[in-house]
């Protein structure tokens, strides 16, 4: 007796059927979801907490933060002054001035960021309608089935595991393909992803001694990032002390010390809570079987 029902017609119908809704179901659904938490543990920010939740479907991205003990955030961020030293100011204009020489086509090159996201979209989307137009093609009598099959679950799968978490996690850090700059970034010890989620936004040159750390681990349903960024914010520095402090740390019973602040958070990227569906794919291909290729060919021999 054969574990398998044999094939009908039928069960090709439910099949295509039973594969278009899991498609359209996880279409209409969120496709990622991301929690970030965060504390400022050091510093006059601490003990600020942080909680966002981000939700990423086909064509929106909505985010929801919540802020705790918001007080010091708040005072630290009122009492914070960062003038830049007049030498960067000089160093800056220069600069300006050459670029300026520069084609114009190069200047647009450089502003040009490539949006990660939008192509993790279009790729995950491409996947869900390959996996339909496959399976009407098996129906069809398309050959490789088997192989096919495999290739169109295994990309769908890929997408929402893998390419979507990579694609966020590459736009939040607003990496545009340029070796160099990461390679610039490693060699100075920074870590872009830990700097993106570091709440507060400063000035260019405004944390001396700063210091970035991500340790990434798996989770049952995607992917979690321990981040720490802690260095010492010049804003809570008199100007004149800048120099000294950049060019060594202050000790700790120095007013200068008090300028230290770090934010540790953590990020997990899950997928969305109806990508499971993706499973039951595999067993409506046990449970309702498609033609053999052997029945077909012989069909055909007979109706010559």
């Amino acid at each position: 007796m054969a574990l398998r029902p044999p094939h009908s017609r039928f069960g090709d119908g439910v099949r295509i059927l039973g594969t278009i809704l899991i498609a359209l179901h996880l279409f209409l659904s969120a496709w990622l979801v991301i929690q970030f938490e965060g504390q400022y543990t050091e510093g006059q920010p601490a003990p600020t907490k942080i909680k966002a939740l981000v939700a990423i479907d086909k064509e929106q991205t909505l985010i929801d933060v919540e802020m705790e003990n918001s007080t010091s955030f708040l005072l630290y961020m009122l009492f914070r002054d960062y003038d830049e030293p007049v030498n960067a100011s000089q160093q800056n204009t220069t600069q300006d001035n050459s670029s300026d020489d520069s084609p114009i086509s190069e200047s647009n090159d450089e502003g040009e960021t490539i949006e990660w996201l939008k192509y993790g979209r279009n790729a995950t989307l491409f996947s869900l309608v390959f996996l339909c137009v496959i399976e009407c093609l098996i129906v069809a009598g398309i050959r490789f089935k088997a192989a096919l099959r495999t290739i169109a679950l295994a990309f769908a799968v890929s997408c929402f595991l893998v390419i979507m978490p990579a694609s966020y996690v590459l736009d939040l850090t607003g990496f545009d393909g340029d070796d160099q700059e990461v390679d610039e970034a490693e060699e100075n010890g920074e870590d872009t992803l830990a700097d993106e989620t570091f709440v507060v936004q400063t000035e260019q040159g405004a944390l001396a001694h700063r210091q970035s750390n991500v340790e990434p681990s798996l989770l049952p349903t995607g992917i979690r990032f321990d981040l720490m960024f802690s260095g010492y914010d010049l804003g809570l520095v008199e100007p004149e002390n800048y120099s000294s402090v950049r060019s060594e740390p202050p000790q700790e019973n120095e007013s200068d010390a008090d300028s230290f602040v770090e934010f540790q958070s953590t990020l997990d990227l899950t997928y969305g809570k109806n990508i499971p569906y993706l499973s039951l794919i595999p067993l409506m291909w046990i449970l309702l079987p498609s033609k053999p290729r052997d029945s077909a060919v012989t069909s055909g021999e007979e109706e010559e």
